[in-house]
């Protein structure tokens, strides 16, 4: 899973790739099912990258970031609160 999310974290570096993932209503969904289900404290290294990969949808033109923006925010922030 780790080498999946490393590959995933490398290609959201790719405006184009980055581009089409930020456009997806349910990346924010997915990204807090896989977060939950794992022991963070086991796994730091793919919460991680889970956490550059969320943060690297939030570049460029920012449709990830507007996303969260426009709905409430306060479940995606708790979890990550959380974690960090």
């Amino acid at each position: 899973m780790y080498s999946i999310l490393v590959l995933l974290e490398n290609a959201s570096m790719d405006e184009t790739v980055r581009g089409t993932l930020s456009e997806m209503s349910k990346i924010k969904d997915l990204f807090l099912i896989v977060i939950r289900s794992v022991e963070v404290k086991q796994n730091m290294k793919l919460i991680s990258s889970l956490i550059q990969f969320v943060s690297n949808l939030c570049y460029g033109t920012g449709k990830f970031r507007r996303m969260l923006s426009q709905e409430p925010p306060a479940e995606f922030l708790s979890t990550v609160e959380s974690i960090l």
